[in-house]
């Protein structure tokens, strides 16, 4: 199924569960300075071509989209010294600064889900992603 059929359908929560904690084999490559990729600027909008003017350093320890408090077995905050010991995620989520013309230098974390706005790598559209579950009524 296209993405664009599904949207007028909200997500649904093993949608954004799976955007959150991809398995291994469907993380993206982060792309490097100078490489292309695609943007979608607004939910469902069109997707153009962006050039990648930065990205994020992932020593930025106050970002929760790259860092976690690590947990103990039972749930509670590690701390060491009185403060919170903090591990990187498995599927970090970095901003990028694009090129995008028309646009401006714009900054944006990958799309993950279908129809999110913000970047998305090249073969994004043979990517595997999870889609709602629902019944079509025709008439």
């Amino acid at each position: 199924m296209r993405e664009e059929h599904t949207r007028l359908v909200p997500h649904e929560p093993h949608e954004v569960e799976w955007a959150r904690q991809r398995p291994a084999q469907h993380r993206t490559k982060l792309p490097a300075v100078g490489d292309e990729v695609l943007y979608r600027h607004h939910d469902w909008g069109l997707v153009v071509p962006a050039e990648v003017l930065w990205l994020q350093p992932f020593d930025d320890l106050d970002d929760p989209n790259l860092w976690t408090v690590q947990r103990d077995p039972l749930g509670q905050p590690l701390t060491l010294d009185g403060r919170p010991v903090l591990q990187q995620r498995l599927d970090p989520w970095p901003l990028l600064r694009l090129k995008v013309e028309h646009l401006g230098p714009v900054l944006s974390r990958e799309a993950r889900l279908r129809g999110a706005a913000g970047w998305l790598p090249l073969d994004w559209q043979r990517r595997y992603r999870p889609m709602p579950n629902f019944t079509a009524i025709g008439a």
